[in-house]
């Protein structure tokens, strides 16, 4: 029996050796499974993690080829060595070995269908960004993003401004035409009207920016009213971008936009870092790059001319008016022209077209002589005679300025009665131009009498302060000294040291009547901005009108400066405008501040020149601002 038993006890310890045996076998294979799983886990999540680092690599290279192409497109043009030279960014553990920026198609002029900008049209490049980034591991990953470059000619806007806009006119004043400016806007007027969109990256203020003051005479149109609607907030009173952009719906169906909207900038046409009034400044061979020369109406001139003020010649030999006002006369400017493929006038020819005037005006608020070279366009007419290869049709004058008159003669001093050399350039005899006409320099610049009112053209000028002589302007006897004070003059003039006849009759100035004048013309120049805003903390303004005459810019409405008495008998004289108001950078020559006593303001029948929405119908050296919209973007296989 014993040996019964003890072999039953052996078999039942055998058979729990065995199942305990089985166990751990299975709860390896468990355990085995469960280790292979969670390593496939991590391996897994490794995967996936490093494919999303790849993609997310892609995508950022990607959005950097997208900053570049905005960068290159300041200048409103892409030129294929721009695309080439897009690079990918320097990202650690990772390479771009697969990354271009291309063309799709040619470039098409196209209306811009939706955005702040929606209905203006635009010189539009499709651009394909192709970025592909893999890292050491072997994963990989692209992204296609698919953008507009679009090249905005910033003639359709019948304002634009680079700084603060004001906009506080007094005379009745209707605009047609886009509104835009990448600084602030400030409206405060008794009677002001604006029948299509107003645009600003930044705020809309209802109140004057030199002193507190709230006119509420400013409506702007609502194009589902199909009427204006009276402006009665801002920026300050409504300062949440959805407060602000729920009233712009309310009153103006969104006509009204800031940077509530997220509105962008609109990008000049010069390269980062390169100040605006380049656009206007003379060519400079060595300074300035291929971006300048596509860009600057001084590279863009067909016809260059220079008035040389350090080296003169004699009266006799020079392009001067005729009679002189002292004896001997003075010397002149050397004045030469340069063409570039195109007969040049010379001689006699030359000196009808373009003659220098010493001391030809006064100018009230600059209160100094203007010593101008005279552009007599109808002389320019009879020259062309309708030739295509003779016409002139980017105009570009740069002078050569002593800064002083110590230079010169004592016979020259004597025609300077202000002692102090102030360039200018004056058209004239302009109502019918010879061709589609710029005339640019960035020295101020006059147009006298009406221009281009009589078959007109496409037409600009640009200076570096623009100002209207109306019709009934003469320089004599009002608008500078008799012949008389010359003489007497005589010996008197030095350096620094105005003659004392001279004085006295600036003293006694009046501006004069004007007679109605129309200009047809797109103007693009510097303006002379109210330094800063009175209710900022350390502006010295103190919110009062005090410093109202001495401080004001004189706004969009005194853009372009007027020097006579727009009224008769107590009327109004009309200034009828049709262009655009572009002003890209602060006057550096044309520094007189506003102050309302040289002139009387003119009723301004202002409109923007619808023909400039035509492509066909742009002014000559047409700048553009550039505008970059991503339309797409899709994970490439």
């Amino acid at each position: 029996m014993r040996s019964i038993l003890t072999a039953s006890v052996r078999n039942r310890s055998g058979l729990a050796l065995l199942a305990t045996l089985l166990v751990l076998t299975v709860m390896a294979v468990l355990v085995a499974a469960a280790v292979k799983a969670s390593m496939t886990a991590v391996r897994t999540a490794g995967i996936e993690y490093n494919e999303a680092r790849v993609f997310y690599a892609a995508e950022a290279g990607a959005e950097a080829a997208l900053s570049q192409l905005k960068l290159a497109l300041q200048d409103g043009f892409l030129a294929d060595g721009e695309l080439e030279n897009i690079s990918p960014p320097a990202l650690d553990e990772f390479n771009f070995d697969s990354f271009s920026v291309i063309r799709r198609g040619a470039a098409v002029v196209d209306t811009i269908s939706d955005g702040p900008y929606a209905g203006l049209y635009a010189l539009t490049q499709n651009v394909d960004i192709y970025s592909l980034a893999a890292d050491d591991g072997g994963n990989a990953a692209g992204v296609i993003l698919d953008a507009k470059a679009q090249a905005i000619p910033i003639f359709q806007f019948g304002v634009f401004f680079e700084e603060d806009l004001e906009a506080t006119n007094g005379p009745p004043m209707t605009f047609v035409g886009r509104v835009h400016s990448n600084g602030n806007i400030y409206l405060s007027s008794a009677n002001a009207w604006y029948l299509e969109m107003i645009t600003t990256p930044n705020k809309v203020f209802h109140n004057r920016k030199d002193h507190n003051r709230v006119l509420d005479g400013v409506f702007i149109f609502n194009p589902e009213l199909g009427d204006t609607v009276q402006l009665d907030f801002d920026s300050r009173t409504h300062p949440g971008a959805e407060a602000f952009k729920a009233m712009s719906e309310l009153r103006f169906a969104s006509q009204l936009r800031t940077d509530a909207f997220d509105t962008d900038s609109l990008r000049l046409p010069l390269p980062p870092g390169v100040p605006a009034i380049e656009l206007i400044r003379p060519r400079d061979p060595v300074g300035d790059g291929d971006a300048e020369k596509s860009v600057k109406f001084a590279w863009n001139a067909d016809t260059y001319v220079t008035v040389d003020l350090v080296n003169t010649t004699s009266h006799g030999l020079g392009c001067g008016a005729i009679p002189a006002v002292v004896s001997p006369p003075p010397d002149l400017p050397t004045i030469t022209i340069e063409r570039f493929g195109r007969p040049t006038p010379t001689g006699g020819e030359l000196c009808a077209m373009f003659y220098w005037n010493w001391s030809a005006f006064y100018d009230g608020r600059e209160d100094e002589l203007k010593d101008v070279l005279e552009i007599d366009l109808q002389e320019i007419d009879n020259w062309v005679a309708g030739d295509p290869n003779r016409a002139m049709e980017l105009i570009y004058i740069e002078f050569i300025n002593p800064g002083g008159i110590g230079l010169y003669s004592v016979d020259t001093r004597n025609a300077i009665l202000d002692a102090d050399v102030d360039p200018a350039v004056r058209l004239r005899k302009g109502s019918e131009l010879p061709n589609r006409l710029t005339v640019a320099t960035d020295w101020p610049l006059y147009v006298q009498g009406d221009y281009n009112s009589n078959d007109k053209k496409p037409a600009a000028v640009a200076g570096d302060g623009v100002t209207i002589l109306s019709e009934n302007w003469d320089d004599d006897p009002y608008n500078r000294p008799e012949d008389e004070d010359f003489e007497m003059c005589n010996g008197t003039v030095s350096y620094k040291n105005p003659c004392p006849f001279y004085v006295a009759w600036a003293a006694d100035w009046e501006h004069r009547e004007a007679g109605e004048t129309t200009v047809n013309a797109a103007i693009l120049a510097g303006h002379w901005p109210t330094p800063c805003d009175w209710i900022e903390t350390g502006c010295p303004a103190d919110g009062s009108s005090t410093w109202y005459h001495d401080w004001y810019g004189g706004g969009i409405e005194n853009f372009p400066r007027f020097l006579e008495e727009w009224r008769a008998g107590g009327d109004r004289v009309v200034f009828h405008y049709k262009g655009a108001l572009v002003s890209p950078f602060t006057s550096q020559q044309t520094t007189g501040t506003w102050n309302g006593d040289y002139y009387v303001p003119p009723q301004r029948d202002w409109w923007f020149d619808i023909d400039f929405r035509d492509p066909e119908k742009l002014p000559p050296g047409t700048p553009n601002v550039g505008y970059v919209v991503r339309t797409a973007m899709r994970e490439a296989f």
